[in-house]
């Protein structure tokens, strides 16, 4: 490296003709470099934030003080451009200050105007619309009732709207209840739908469509006006309804204008408007952002089949792992006969979290991964320009594996990461399944998406869970624009590649992806949740006089963390007995239990759950008699060295294996096949929601099957509502912030995970939002 000062390197950037040394720039770049290097000649050079932000003030003065005066934008622009230059050279390095973008915080409420005006003139169309439609007395008119009222009632967007109009049969309307498919396509009942009870704003219209078309087979489309209808496909069935609907506004507007109050409604001219007016009418109206906004674009959140109301009298016919339940892919491969009582195995590990550490790889290991994948192909095709299935490529191509096989473990440090499991998938594909390579090179393409590989979890397959494989998903999706031909091609590859993990002993715990179902949210696989009274029998028949230190004990609170405290399988594997805190008992000899979860698959997970807050006091007895044991059994080991969940005397924690897999096991045998460990945190999502609404709204509470239960207690229900309302207060709810609180409880970083894939209750909710409010 060569001394260097500004003049210098001013002098060899002209030699050079760089860019920032014509006349036009000379002059900023000879003085930002001035102060920068200064007179004295340096080999090495280090700029940190506070030395380029003093560097950005300077330059802007100097500008102001020579009459050029520039704003701290372009001032900020001109100095990163100068260290940009100067990073290239050796013994250079320097902070780059990013430029701030203002973030667009979406609005629930009209932001214009005009848009508010429109608001209001559809709320003043929408009070003549229903004596149009009785006096017209016309399928057409109710439909556009129908429609124009899902999207003012229920938040709906058109694109919403006309999917659900275009799947309905008899079969999605249930009394007042009504099933939204929660994805276009979504098919009845196997898929998901989103179930919300209609109040007389929505349910008049449908009344009157079902009273006049009671004929039709319950399965048969509602709105088909042909013998052909029904063999429309679902793209060409929304077109048919939108040219309906148009035709029949342009006719309902038309007839309206003679009438007085005509005036108020002025630029309702066509269905464009109608559309555009209805966006915000909801809000306006006094619905809460969220439920407004909860349904107006695909994938909507996927609600529980099984009933909860109080006023349903079939909720003991539903099994939560009956065969209609959640995971329609898995295989049972378990023991048709399992023991009644759980028994543990006898594989551990040390206690701990199990970290996978990243912190050697290269910034950038993610495209050099791809890369390297690249090339393997590329190589292949070298061998072959189509195929390289023959056997006279199986030398050749065995020595190309292990090359590459070399080259992923120099750049990761180990084998048996994800990118090394997609060479192994690729040259399956390519030698076994005789594949071509222009396949080959577009599952690389689909598998490894950059969004995906950014995800903290993607390089350990040994962590991977339902959980995992879901967001993975989500990322892939996230930063691609894909085509939903295109997404349903990557479902398919990463379903081939699960599968083939799967054949080759890992990832035996994961349920593969469905095989359709467009923008279909995941969350349909385990919509049967457990309920109190089935987690209060598995409860009971776990830890009923049974001894303190016994393996049924120890499966009882492993559900238990599961069903009221969300934890992840890999989390509960994971905690030590320095994880749980327990305070001194009170007067009534309950006490405090916190669970502390010091890592996981993502920084989100790392959390700190108030088990007293969403268990019954006799779980927080039981873990309290539990981790008492274990401390007198494993007392010459430190807290943090001691397993929570271990065999006798041992300070090493179960496995998966030998702990998570017995309790599926039993639970199965208990409550049917379609049970996994995952289902218990949408259990513990749905029940929580539920009770959170219930401590704001004591009427919602007695319309629960389960009002009863110690969920819904009024103690219970105004603690876990202080609990997550944390410091703030009452502010929370005002604020909107409680759904966050809810998020880090669980373990996510942002609500709409939690809302598409997770809660399965909001339809109860939500028809309790929209119900109608007795006047004082």
């Amino acid at each position: 490296m060569e001394l260097l000062n500004a003049e210098r390197l001013i002098s060899e950037w002209k030699e050079a003709n760089h860019p920032l040394t014509q006349a036009s720039q000379l002059s900023d770049t000879t003085h930002i470099l001035s102060n920068a290097l200064g007179d004295t000649p340096i080999q090495t050079l280090k700029l940190e934030q506070p030395d380029v932000l003093a560097l950005i003030e300077r330059f802007f003065e100097w500008r102001q003080a020579t009459e050029r005066s520039i704003s701290r934008r372009q001032a900020r622009d001109r100095v990163n451009r100068v260290l940009t230059a100067l990073n290239l050279v050796p013994g250079m390095q320097s902070v780059l200050m990013p430029e701030p973008i203002a973030v667009h915080r979406p609005s629930a409420l009209p932001t214009t105007p005009r848009s508010f005006s429109m608001s209001e003139q559809m709320i003043a169309l929408e009070v003549h619309l229903l004596p149009w439609c009785r006096k017209r007395q016309d399928i057409d008119a109710w439909l556009m009732l129908l429609a124009i009222r899902l999207m003012t009632r229920t938040g709906m967007s058109e694109t919403v709207m006309l999917g659900t109009l275009a799947m309905l049969s008899q079969q999605h309307i249930n009394g007042r209840e009504l099933a939204i498919p929660s994805s276009p396509h979504a098919q009845w009942p196997d898929d998901g739908h989103y179930r919300i009870t209609l109040h007389d704003d929505v349910w008049i219209p449908i009344r009157a469509l079902t009273t006049r078309l009671k004929r039709k087979n319950t399965t048969t489309w509602l709105f088909d006006i042909s013998e052909d209808a029904e063999s429309l496909n679902y793209k060409e069935r929304r077109k048919q309804l939108r040219q309906r609907l148009k035709t029949t506004v342009k006719q309902c507007l038309t007839e309206l204008r003679s009438h007085p109050d005509s005036h108020e409604w002025y630029a309702l001219r066509h269905w464009s408007s109608v559309v555009s007016a209805s966006r915000y009418v909801d809000v306006v109206r006094g619905t809460p952002p969220l439920w407004s906004t909860l349904l107006r674009q695909y994938p909507l959140p996927t609600c529980t089949p099984v009933p909860l109301l109080a006023q349903n009298d079939d909720a003991h016919q539903y099994a939560p792992g009956a065969s209609m339940g959640r995971l329609p892919d898995r295989v049972s491969n378990h023991n048709q006969t399992p023991a009644p009582i759980p028994e543990a195995g006898s594989t551990t590990r040390p206690a701990g979290v199990y970290s996978f550490s990243t912190q050697h790889l290269p910034i950038d290991w993610q495209r050099r991964a791809k890369n390297l994948l690249r090339q393997f192909l590329a190589e292949a095709a070298r061998l072959n320009k189509k195929k390289v299935v023959a056997k006279k490529h199986t030398v050749d191509m065995q020595t190309l594996l292990e090359r590459y096989e070399k080259r992923l473990k120099r750049l990761i440090g180990h084998r048996g990461h994800y990118p090394d499991w997609i060479l192994q998938f690729l040259y399956y594909q390519l030698r076994t399944e005789g594949n071509t390579l222009s396949t080959a090179r577009t599952q690389l393409s689909r598998l490894t998406p950059i969004t995906m590989l950014l995800h903290e979890a993607v390089l350990d397959l040994s962590d991977w869970d339902d959980d995992v494989v879901l967001e993975l998903q989500m990322e892939a999706q996230s930063g691609a624009q894909w085509s939903a031909r295109t997404l349903e091609s990557f479902k398919i590859s990463f379903r081939q590649f699960i599968r083939f993990c799967q054949q080759h002993g890992m990832l035996e715990d994961v349920s593969l992806p469905k095989k359709q179902g467009g923008t279909l949210a995941p969350s349909v696989l385990r919509t049967r949740i457990l309920s109190p009274d089935h987690m209060q029998l598995l409860w009971n028949t776990l830890t009923n006089n049974v001894p303190d230190g016994d393996p049924r004990q120890m499966m009882g609170l492993v559900i238990a963390l599961g069903f009221y405290g969300g934890l992840r399988a890999s989390e509960v594997e994971s905690l030590t007995l320095n994880s749980i805190i327990f305070s001194d008992a009170n007067e009534q000899s309950h006490r405090n239990c916190w669970v502390e979860i010091l890592g996981g698959k993502t920084a989100a997970a790392r959390r700190r759950v108030a088990l007293h807050i969403m268990a019954p006091p006799s779980v927080i007895q039981c873990m309290h008699r539990w981790v008492n044991t274990r401390l007198s059994e494993c007392s010459q080991w430190s807290l943090t060295e001691a397993a929570l969940f271990g065999p006798r005397h041992s300070p090493e924690t179960y496995t998966r294996k030998s702990l998570i897999q017995p309790v599926i096991e039993w639970m199965r045998y208990m409550l049917g096949e379609d049970i996994d460990f995952h289902g218990l945190r949408h259990a513990a999502v749905s029940w929580t929601l539920l009770r959170l609404h219930a401590a704001q709204h004591p009427h919602f509470r007695n319309t629960l099957q389960h009002r009863h239960h110690w969920m819904f207690q009024p103690e219970p229900l105004q603690k876990i509502l202080e609990h997550f309302c944390g410091a703030e207060g009452r502010d929370t709810l005002a604020r909107g912030t409680l759904l966050l609180q809810v998020t880090k409880w669980i373990g996510h970083r942002e609500p709409g995970t939690l809302l598409e894939n997770y809660a399965h209750t909001l339809g109860l909710i939500h028809s309790d939002i929209l119900a109608p409010k007795p006047k004082n």
